[in-house]
């Protein structure tokens, strides 16, 4: 417990320091000489995480949750920029030797609330104490491999909280009805979200973040997605997808995702 606790502080501080308040300090303080970034905002480094905030001088960050897991920290939450539309979605953060080294995101434009009222940020904000985190992590990737991946949609009604699934994608409404009408109908158009592999979990209490890659309309995505594990169901999702820049294919080869 005393090191996830510290390594929350290290990372939602250093996240604030440079996003909110442009203290570039903290990039010496929190950050790892070889710090990689594989975000498409930022070019690689510690100087391109500088570029970014000093060419953003109105960027601020607003968090909403925070898991931590292992050597891993994931932020959930909406960045603002005057008057550009706020971006949400989902920071990961690695870190080694009390120092940040490794970053991910998936950040999309804020929506309006979905069809039944939710936003991509609503919705429990802190991990259960009390839950297994490996008994949900198995749960959410047995569910994944077989929904996602292999693309059978009938998981849905497998593993999830039933017309109580609570969604917070601006294109889905709850329930699982309405997610499998929702794939299915892109499957149709020749647009379904094809997924190939997981590439990492962030499991904390009863939430689950996987980061992902696959294609939609044969262009290449990176999908984060958060579970919310409820008594041995699945009764919340989260996500951001978004598409991997092509001038991210050469970032590939150092591993993107």
């Amino acid at each position: 417990m005393p090191q996830t606790l510290h390594l929350r502080d290290l990372v939602t501080r250093a996240h604030h320091e440079v996003h909110t308040l442009h203290n570039t300090g903290s990039l010496e303080r929190h950050f790892s000489r070889h710090y990689i970034d594989h975000s498409p905002y930022v070019r690689d480094g510690i100087d391109g995480l500088f570029k970014l905030v000093h060419d953003n001088p109105a960027m601020r960050y607003h968090p909403r949750r925070v898991l931590v897991d292992g050597d891993l920290v994931a932020l959930h939450g909406r960045y603002t920029c005057r008057d550009a539309t706020p971006l949400v979605g989902f920071d990961i953060y690695r870190v080694a030797g009390g120092l940040i080294v490794e970053h991910w995101n998936g950040l999309v434009p804020e929506a309006a609330p979905n069809a039944s009222g939710r936003t991509q940020l609503d919705g429990p904000k802190e991990p259960a104490p009390d839950q297994d985190r490996e008994a949900n992590r198995a749960l959410v990737t047995a569910f994944f491999n077989r929904a996602l991946i292999q693309g059978d949609y009938t998981a849905f009604n497998d593993y999830c909280n039933g017309e109580s699934f609570h969604q917070h994608s601006p294109d889905i409404a709850d329930g699982v009805a309405a997610v499998i009408r929702f794939l299915e109908r892109l499957r149709e158009k020749g647009q379904a979200l094809h997924y190939q592999q997981i590439h990492r979990t962030v499991a904390d209490g009863d939430f689950v973040l996987t980061h992902s890659e696959g294609s939609i309309a044969g262009e290449r995505h990176a999908y984060f997605e958060l579970w919310r594990v409820q008594d041995g169901r699945i009764a919340e999702l989260w996500d951001a997808i978004m598409p991997v820049p092509q001038d991210a294919a050469a970032a590939h080869r150092r591993g993107i995702f």
